[in-house]
Order: C-alpha cells, then structure tokens, then sequence
C-alpha cells in the first residue's frame, strides 16, 4: 500500500512494452529534450530510477524496460521493490504497434494486480502513445478501442489519455499526474497565496520551463512552454537573443514570465487596471522574493550551489573573461549524442564539475593560445559498454562547439 514515504517525494513507474515511448517521454517532459532529439533512444535495461528535483519536491521516477525477459524478472523478482509506496503508474501503449496489443494487456493487467496488492492507493495513468501517426478522424476511434480492450472503465483509479511527443497532448496527460503525484510544500503554498490575493492578480504560477504547473492560483492544469516562447523570440529577432523576462498581451489582461530558478518559471497575469510601471515594479520584486522562497539548495542541491562558486573562480583563474557570463552559462545544458550507444545526452559544465569535484581539472580543461580560450568537458555516460567519457569542446564564451569520440573510463 502506498504509504507516502518522503512528504515531499512521490515515486512514479513508468511500464510498457519496449520501444513504446516511456524512456522518450520521461526525456521529454522532465529533461527537457526536443521530441526529435529522441528517436535513437536504444533499449532501456531493467529499470532506469531518476530523482528529479521539482520546486523543492522531488519527483522519484522508475523507467521500467519494456523487453519482456526484464518485465518478466520485475513482476516476479522485483515487484515489492518496484511495486510498493507508488503514488502513481503510468502504463505506455504503443497504438502503431497493433501487432503486441494483447500481449501488452497482458502486462497491463499484471501490473493493476500489483498496484491493487502493493499500491492500493495510487492511481494508473494508461497512456494511448504516438497518437500522431492516427489521422484526427480516427483518433476517438482508436482510443476507444484501447479503452474497451483494457477494460479502463471497470477500474476507479484509472484515467485513459492519447498522447503524443509530437504533440500538447503529453502535456495535458502529464499535468494530470503532477496536479495528482507532485507533493506541494504547505508554506509556499501559503506565500504564493498571499502574494496573488496582494495585487489582486488574474493568475499567478510557478511552473517547470515547459509548462508544467507545480503550484498556482487559481489552480490550473495547463501553462505556457516558456521555452519554446523564448525560441520563438530569439528566431524572430536574433539567436543570441537574452532575455530577462517576457511580457505579452492575453485578452484584455498582461502577462509577465521570468525564469526565476533552473527551470522554475514564475508567471503572472495582471488585469487591465494597472499601469505597466507597476506591473513591472511588482513582477520584478515578487520574482525576487520567489527565488528566495525556492531556495537553489532545495532546487539542484547543496553540492551544486558550492560548486559553482568553486567552478567560477576555478574558470576565471585559468583565463576566462566575463565573470558575469560564466555565472550564467555554467548552468546551461549542452545536447550531444553518444557515439556508441546513439543516445542523446544533456549536461552543464556544472554537472560535470559535480561530478569532478574532488579535481576539477580531471573533468574540465581550460587551453589558451593564437589568442582565444578554449574549453573542454569530459561529462561521464553509463552507456551499454560501460561507463564512458567525451570530450566536448567549447568556446571561450562556453558555447558549444564539437565533441570527440567518446572513450571508456
């Protein structure tokens, strides 16, 4: 029975059968990889655990693989680990593979058997995947044959949604797991309140950089992509666009979004009465006050706040220039692929000075000569031939520039 464990963790298990879309969806929505940065995902090998740290809350998420010899060994030798305190399961179809239909009933009845004995209290989350391949008027169709096959509506604590990579609809699904699973702090809770009802706001929320609601007010289960507003921005006017916030018209009301923490979006929605000086005036101090209330060391970790005042100093040291710029572009994640396994990996110079930090020097080089200064990373990946490094070399300015081929460790 789901006992809670943590008050501020919630455990969620991924299962499907491989290649459905689980490990894609989980890179997707809460590591922030564009869809098509994912299609070389290889195999997932038993069972991928990956602690995500949300507004202070922690997110524990289980990717079951899906061949069935490892879906096997976790229904028979597994399944109390993997069974018990879950708040909730998401089961994964894949409706292009009309082939193992049946075969992933099977698994899906397996694991509301486990759920019901070892998670009575948690709640499945059947998700008709790559519905973008199902032409719009054979959508409803094909979902409720899905439902009939599973027998979704003789279960109370199932939902039945089509979703898609490709698509809002695995944000509309998602949002009804976190509005369900995430574990909401009781005294941010309270200041976000006070400060919505302060200014008489239409909306106030804070939300992860795709748009997922973690906490609101009024309570809402959709928000905006602030990253992709930002992409369309910086396309419209200049790739190297920086923004400190965004600010847009929405019916008669204005909106106001800043990024006050790593993925941690404040947003606010200010009715016509106020004059824009004020708006501003308020936005810009209730964000201050938000990003004290979300402390970074609840957010990434009290390892990496140390580290990055160590990185800095260490990159200023070794000749970098525009401190401010290096503050800023530690935190950013470069996307590369490894060149064994095919996966598409995303790190930040701070993540791997984490990983370093013990010597520095062991993950991260700093080369200067014909008058630039060039970096290089050694970030580590647990790939299928063990764990490996690769080389990434970057610009002065820590921007993105090539990697080599990765090298065993």
């Amino acid at each position: 029975m789901y006992t809670g464990g943590n008050e501020l963790e919630s455990k969620i298990v991924v299962l499907g059968l491989s290649q459905s879309g689980k490990t894609s969806i989980r890179q997707v929505v809460f590591e922030g990889f564009a869809p098509e940065a994912t299609s070389m995902n290889p195999a997932t090998v038993r069972i991928n655990r990956k602690l995500f740290n949300l507004a202070g809350s922690a997110i524990n998420l289980f990717d079951v693989g899906g061949q069935s010899n490892y879906l096997n060994e976790v229904f028979e030798q597994y399944k109390e680990r993997t069974f018990s305190d879950v708040k909730a399961f998401i089961f994964v179809i894949d409706i292009s593979d009309a082939s193992n239909i049946m075969r992933s009933k099977y698994y899906f009845d397996l694991t509301m058997e486990n759920a019901k004995q070892l998670s009575e209290g948690a709640r499945i989350y059947v998700f008709a995947h790559k519905m973008d391949v199902v032409p719009p008027n054979k959508r409803e169709p094909v979902l409720q044959s899905i439902k009939d096959i599973f027998e979704i509506d003789k279960f109370t604590n199932a939902d039945l949604f089509a979703t898609s990579i490709f698509e809002d609809t695995i944000w509309d699904a998602m949002q009804q797991v976190i509005a369900y699973v995430f574990p909401k702090d009781d005294t941010k809770s309270v200041k976000i309140k006070e400060a919505f009802s302060k200014q008489d706001l239409v909306f106030l929320s804070l939300s992860t950089a795709q748009g997922l609601m973690l906490y609101s007010q009024p309570e809402r289960y959709t928000g905006f992509n602030f990253v992709k507003l930002k992409n369309d921005l910086a396309k419209m006017f200049s790739p190297t666009l920086q923004l400190d916030y965004v600010t847009f018209s929405f019916d008669e009301n204005r909106v106001y979004m800043r990024e006050v923490d790593q993925d941690l979006i404040l947003t606010t929605v200010f009715p016509p009465q106020h004059s824009v000086d004020e708006e501003i005036e308020y936005f810009m101090n209730l964000a201050a006050e938000m990003k004290e209330l979300f402390q970074a060391d609840e957010l990434i970790g009290r390892a990496r706040i140390k580290m990055k005042g160590t990185l800095v100093d260490y990159l200023l040291k070794k000749g970098l220039e525009k401190g401010e710029t290096i503050e800023r572009r530690v935190e950013q994640s470069i996307s590369f692929k490894c060149d064994i396994c095919g996966r598409n990996l995303q790190k930040s110079i701070i993540d791997v000075a984490v990983e370093n930090s013990e010597n520095l020097e062991r993950g991260i080089k700093v080369q200067k000569g014909f008058g630039a200064t060039s970096v290089e990373m050694f970030p580590l990946h647990e790939c299928v031939e063990g764990i490996r490094e690769i080389p990434i070399f970057l610009d002065g300015d820590l921007e993105y520039r090539r990697y080599d081929d990765s090298r065993p460790v």
